[in-house]
């Protein structure tokens, strides 16, 4: 089993489209058993798979007994406690048309960053209690061995949360949009990756210094503590999001001001997170495909809450549409496979 972290500091990217299409498609081509973890605190994701009348379900402000949404997971460490509240999965893959276990989102999550920060600053002095907030997802991972993926939504933000998320996932990657500004957010990833991953580092080593290495290592086993940031957070590659061409009367034609910032992808991209690629992934497969530009079809996805690739007439698709839906899937087959590749051992 594998935690993907998919991140990127810039929002309109096509980050969300990506990782419920990609992880159902994995889940009905793939054959593979794939748990989403909505981390965003805007919900996206949730709100992508979810039907809007069920909603009150999980999110009723009058209800006492709604069902399980990520807040519930984090509810005690908001209120002191170290502990990582491991509750069954609250929407099975057999209870949606993604065909996908979810863990919905929260807004209150924005709350829990503030928690995370304060743990990643108490880590620093070698608090027990807040070390073991930070590592997190370990116990989730624990507990969820079942599933083949472990694909987790988050904010665009550089936040503490996001940070605890890309701790103990075993890869990252980044949904890109063909623009300069996504093209300028990669050497911020880069350089924040780089600090927080050192000042943990020396976190550890507070740690060890202030409890010993006998009792640090009962203590790291026992609850799951990441020791090693070196061997976690890998870089797997990237996708693009396609722009819009121009028409004429001969055609589309591409515009080359994208041109020229898709051009420079690669090179920045090896630039700023080469350190952190996975062992063994060449540099030509880090560009992991496409995302064709399909806004006219994304709607129909949202409203039917059907994925872009599974999308019928009764869903709303019409003339031309049905191209596009083909053509998404095409697409996003090429992402699976290299997907797929990139994160087998």
């Amino acid at each position: 089993m594998k935690v993907i972290t998919f991140f990127n500091n810039k929002g309109g990217v096509g980050k969300t489209t990506t990782i419920i299409n990609l992880a159902s498609y994995l889940s009905f081509y793939k054959d593979k058993k794939v748990l989403v973890v909505d981390l965003d605190p805007q919900s996206n994701s949730t709100q992508a798979i979810l039907p809007e009348e069920i909603w009150l379900e999980f999110y009723d402000p009058t209800n006492e007994n709604t069902r399980k949404t990520i807040y519930d997971y984090f509810r005690d460490m908001e209120e002191g406690d170290a502990n990582f509240n491991n509750i069954p999965i609250p929407v099975k893959e057999e209870q949606n048309k993604f065909g996908i276990s979810l863990i919905p989102g929260h807004p209150k999550l924005s709350i829990i960053d503030d928690t995370m920060s304060k743990s990643w600053s108490e880590t620093l002095s070698g608090d027990k209690g807040a070390i073991r907030k930070l590592n997190w997802l370990n116990q989730l991972k624990k507990e969820n061995m079942g599933f083949d993926y472990i694909l987790i939504d988050v904010g665009p933000s550089l936040g503490a949360l996001n940070r605890s998320a890309l701790l103990n996932s075993d890869y990252f990657l980044t949904p890109m949009a063909s623009d300069i500004f996504s093209l300028l957010g990669i050497s911020n990833i880069g350089d924040w990756i780089d600090r927080w991953m050192k000042l943990y580092e020396g976190a550890i080593k507070t740690f060890i210094g202030k409890f010993g290495e006998e009792e640090s290592k009962k203590f790291f086993e026992r609850y799951l503590i990441n020791t090693d940031v070196n061997k976690s957070t890998r870089y797997i590659g990237y996708s693009i999001q396609q722009y819009s061409k121009r028409k004429f009367k001969s055609g589309e034609r591409p515009t080359q001001a994208y041109e020229n910032v898709i051009k420079a992808f690669h090179a920045e991209i090896e630039k700023a997170l080469g350190k952190f690629v996975k062992k063994g992934i060449l540099s030509d497969d880090l560009k992991l495909g496409d995302v064709p530009y399909v806004y006219s079809i994304i709607p129909l996805s949202q409203t039917s809450n059907t994925p872009i690739f599974k999308l019928l007439y009764a869903d709303g698709v019409r003339g031309n549409q049905t191209s596009s839906v083909e053509n998404y899937k095409k697409y996003l087959d090429t992402i699976a496979e290299n997907f797929i590749k990139n994160t087998e051992e």
